[in-house]
């Protein structure tokens, strides 16, 4: 137990050695004195206060494929799945023209739609069945 004692505190003074010699402790290694470079202060762009931004505007629904964009997008969504949340990948929200609208002129969209939509009229109460028949959509 003695040895061990001495052994830690011989490897805790030459780890301090070896930081000190290797110039660890010093500010630059040059022996310059280092000046920190300002930043310039960040300056917030005003947003009219009717334009939506991209960042708030989204789908107003975490599932399916009854899609509707908003300034009131959820931050969070469930892990579940729903028939329709393979279709949501061709449809997106856009703010170009000033308000917050959904686009969905993708064909893949309507296409996958119908498809879902058929899935889960076919397979009923079974959600199984619709999840296993959208997959081929």
């Amino acid at each position: 137990m003695k040895n061990q004692v001495l052994m830690y505190s011989i490897f805790i003074v030459m780890l301090s050695a070896a930081l000190f010699t290797a110039g660890c402790t010093s500010l630059s290694h040059d022996g310059a004195k280092i000046t920190p470079t300002p930043l310039p202060p960040s300056v917030q762009t005003a947003v009219p206060s009717g334009t939506p931004t991209p960042s708030t505007c989204g789908f107003t629904t975490c599932h399916g494929s009854d899609l509707a964009c908003g300034t009131n997008a959820p931050r969070i969504c469930t892990e579940e799945y729903r028939t329709g949340d393979k279709c949501r990948q061709y449809a997106r929200c856009d703010t170009s023209g000033g308000s917050c609208t959904l686009v969905t002129d993708n064909p893949k969209y309507t296409n996958c739609k119908a498809c879902a939509e058929h899935c889960a009229i076919q397979a009923g109460a079974d959600s199984l069945a619709a999840v296993s028949c959208e997959e081929k959509c």
